[in-house]
């Protein structure tokens, strides 16, 4: 009897478990303070379907410097407003869920929110409202948000509401990617352009092929730049209206064909440049990176049909150039022109994955110009050809008959009578004499041609007479 009693005790209390983590309840929030200025509220992997009350403990936590909160792979839908927190920096993830709508004034407790992210959910362009992002409501106006950096990746929008960012003029970070947006649309470049401290902002994998001219006019703080996995044939015209400040350029995985004098005109700020994963890119035309005046690091890796440099790419500000790290790993390349580059100014080259060709030009950059010795030590390239090179790497290249490593091929200086030598006077005497030689013969031959015409061959004069003075005929 006491058993079927405690059996049924034990149903009752699973069942009321079980109800409680359907609702959040019955897998507590983990609080931890890992030292006196930071706190965290664990709430991931929970089963939870709905955002549950805060812990005592984190209510009546005394403030910190830094708060994060994360609800990291549940299954909310609905982000309701959350009740308020002591911190004075707050992040908030809300990570791959289920989310479908954010209720307004859903963060109006947590002004000082500074990081708030929502990728990975199913949250659509009409669902997001500048009413989201108000803060307190006093005097018949909303406040701001604290809001840094926020996080919209990975989920179903197509357009952003031109007043989105009405209520968060702190936004430096926008995280737009993998959304299928498509077209920058009048009111989402409105929406972009009222966001005029931003400094970072992520377009990629948007199915997007062109940008405004406009697009980034507002824009006057952005610094990085992401357009990769997107349709481009060409690098956007319109980041001219960013070069000033633009200073990170992320250009992967677009359908680009070349890279020319037209390609970064107006970005001569931008300190790294990617341009990497273009499987239809083929050659990097003159005066390609002429613009680019502030330029450190390179990355032009992983084009896989990417066959030709030309030695003018970096056209005029060759000697001139900051760049300090240049990666062509796993290109098409086979040879790279002796002048492309100042080699040796280098701190970090990158030439493995490519087809090279271990010829007397590829020995002068890495030999000669001491290319050699900024490989990283286990990234060294290796030869392709010719067969008997194969596999060797390319730093051990040595090529006799190369003139690059003849020392007595030296420059000569200007020439002088000191310079001739017996031999030189006497052949030179012999050539002028052999001229002068046949010449006369020639000029004998002419004339003996001359006389024996007029001997022989001349025809007698015509002579001419009166017929009627002449008494044979009177």
């Amino acid at each position: 009897m006491h058993s079927q009693r405690a059996r049924g005790v034990l149903v009752i209390i699973s069942v009321l478990v079980y109800a409680g983590w359907a609702r959040g309840e019955g897998r507590p929030c983990d609080v931890s303070v890992p030292d006196v200025n930071n706190l965290t509220l664990n709430c991931s992997r929970r089963d939870i379907t709905e955002i549950p009350d805060w812990p005592e403990r984190l209510t009546t936590a005394v403030d910190k410097d830094h708060v994060l909160v994360t609800f990291f792979n549940n299954s909310i839908t609905n982000v309701t407003r959350l009740p308020s927190l002591p911190g004075s920096r707050i992040a908030i993830s809300f990570k791959n869920n289920r989310i479908r709508d954010v209720q307004e004034d859903a963060f109006r407790n947590i002004q000082r929110l500074v990081y708030l992210d929502l990728s990975n959910n199913c949250i659509s362009g009409d669902v997001l409202r500048s009413e989201i992002f108000q803060g307190p409501y006093s005097d018949g106006v909303y406040g701001s948000l604290a809001l840094e950096t926020l996080n919209l990746g990975f989920n179903e929008i197509h357009s952003l509401d031109r007043y989105l960012f009405q209520y968060t003029p702190n936004l430096t970070r926008l995280y737009l990617n993998n959304n299928p947006i498509e077209i920058l649309d009048h009111v989402t470049v409105l929406a972009l352009s009222s966001a005029t401290n931003l400094e970072v902002l992520d377009l990629s994998k948007t199915a997007i092929d062109s940008i405004p001219l406009d697009a980034f006019r507002g824009l006057v703080n952005l610094r990085q730049l992401d357009l990769s996995g997107n349709g481009f044939v060409t690098v956007p015209e319109s980041l001219s209206l960013v070069g000033s400040t633009l200073q990170y350029l992320t250009f992967n995985n677009n359908p680009i064909i070349e890279l020319n004098d037209d390609s970064f005109v107006g970005l001569s700020n931008v300190l790294e440049l990617e341009v990497g994963e273009n499987d239809y890119l083929e050659e990097v035309k003159r005066s390609t990176f002429t613009p680019l005046k502030s330029l450190r690091v390179l990355h032009l890796c992983h084009n896989k049909n990417l066959k030709y440099i030309s030695h003018n790419a970096f056209r005029s500000i060759k000697e001139k150039l900051t760049l300090k790290e240049v990666y062509l790993d796993n290109n098409n390349l086979s040879e790279l022109p002796t002048d492309l580059l100042v080699w040796s100014q280098l701190d970090i080259l990158g030439m493995s994955g490519n087809s090279w060709l271990c010829n007397c030009d590829l020995a002068d950059i890495v030999v000669k110009q001491g290319a050699g010795t900024k490989f990283k030590t286990d990234e060294i390239p290796h030869c392709a050809a010719p067969m008997r090179l194969s596999g060797a790497y390319i730093t051990n290249i040595t090529i006799p008959f190369c003139p690059v490593f003849d020392t007595s091929f030296t420059y000569k200086r200007g020439f002088t009578l000191s310079d001739l030598k017996p031999k030189h006077v006497l052949w030179s005497i012999l050539g002028v004499a052999t001229v002068v030689g046949v010449g006369m013969i020639c000029g004998l031959l002419v004339n003996a041609a001359k006389a024996f015409y007029r001997r022989k061959l001349r025809a007698e004069p015509i002579r001419y007479f009166n017929i009627n003075e002449d008494s044979e005929f009177a």
